[in-house]
């Protein structure tokens, strides 16, 4: 009996011995497609076309894969491209050749093609549906915006590009106040470094925070998530016009520009310009041909012409501001003079706050 008993258990534990390496066989292809699932790299593809520019894909592209992002562009029909500047890209796909991605880049630049085209914006909204997040740089905000796909939302472009995106979609909320904007599956950049930022993000999004923080780090960017750094909100953006060596034709030319400095309150140009005028004429002479170049262009918000070289006029946002035109001669440097063209904020109606000299 004690024998049976024997024999009878060490056929149960070669039963069971079986079934664990049975178990662990089966398991093992289910574990390993698991891990790979787990440490699959996250994947951005990232729009090209004729006119792209450089720092609009470039710059994301150098912080997504010192991210350790996997990424693949993409042209709408596989060739080669020419960006803004003349470089030669060749893509790795085109519309029907690129794989499913995470993310999807599309750079601003020279647009006025591309925006429009029915085949991208076809493809925007298919990748879209796919379940890929989308970010826009610069005025690929334009692309982005004829999908339909911003409508209703909050969204960002270049500072000098605002007025003009509310203007083609004013079913979008268009917000000088970011950086990036992030709707969940849709975000948007500022202009041309902003894509850095917006990268910066999608790490985040993709990755962690850490990693984005990480990658700023090892690329010595000064990143900012809270976008403290909002060039939209400039008064640069106020600046419609400036003095070129054209405006001097006949009379002197520009030796050097000094300085483009200011803030939100107020901006300003200065140049050192040659000419046979005293400062005077010269003033003179730059107060008409600024006046022309504004009747040609029929520019929007219109100036209202002042004495002494002084223009009020409204901004899209209904401030007030005043433009001046200073010319004063380079003492002990005859014919040097000095050339300051500046906008400042109007604090109330007829009350200026000069910017210090």
């Amino acid at each position: 009996m004690l024998g049976r008993h024997v024999c009878s258990g060490n056929a149960v534990k070669s039963i069971c011995r079986l079934l664990l390496v049975i178990i662990c066989i089966v398991a093992l292809p289910l574990a390993s497609s698991t891990s790979a699932a787990a440490t699959l790299p996250k994947r951005v593809a990232i729009l090209l076309f004729d006119g792209v520019d450089i720092i609009d894909f470039a710059g994301p592209y150098d912080v997504l894969i010192n991210g350790g992002i996997d990424v693949v562009t993409v042209s709408p029909d596989g060739r080669a491209v020419t960006t803004q500047g003349g470089m030669k890209v060749v893509p790795q796909y085109s519309y029907t050749t690129v794989p499913d991605a995470d993310a999807v880049v599309i750079p601003g630049g020279d647009t006025h093609i591309v925006h429009r085209d029915p085949a991208t914006s076809d493809w925007i909204r298919q990748r879209y549906g796919r379940g890929e997040l989308l970010m826009s740089v610069c005025n690929g905000a334009f692309t982005l915006a004829n999908t339909g796909l911003l409508k209703g939302l909050k969204a960002t472009t270049t500072s000098g590009n605002i007025d003009a995106l509310r203007r083609a979609y004013p079913d979008v909320d268009v917000v000088r106040n970011a950086r990036v904007v992030d709707n969940g599956r849709i975000l948007t950049t500022g202009g041309l470094s902003a894509g850095i930022d917006g990268a910066l993000h999608l790490i985040s999004r993709l990755k962690g925070a850490g990693q984005a923080q990480f990658v700023a780090a090892v690329m010595e960017y000064n990143w900012q998530p809270e976008g403290r750094f909002l060039p939209a909100l400039h008064a640069f953006r106020i600046m419609h016009q400036t003095v070129a060596d054209a405006d001097l034709a006949g009379v002197g030319h520009i030796e050097w520009l000094v300085s483009t400095s200011g803030d939100d309150r107020q901006w300003s140009y200065v140049w050192r310009v040659l000419s046979s005028l005293d400062s005077g004429a010269l003033a003179e002479h730059i107060d008409r041909t600024l006046a022309e170049e504004r009747r040609q262009m029929k520019m929007n918000p219109p100036y209202t012409a002042s004495p002494g070289h002084r223009w009020s006029f409204v901004d899209s946002d209904g401030q007030t501001w005043l433009e001046t035109l200073e010319v004063t001669a380079v003492p002990g440097h005859p014919g040097l003079h000095t050339v300051r063209l500046g906008v400042d904020k109007r604090l109330e109606i007829g009350l200026t706050q000069p910017t210090p000299k």
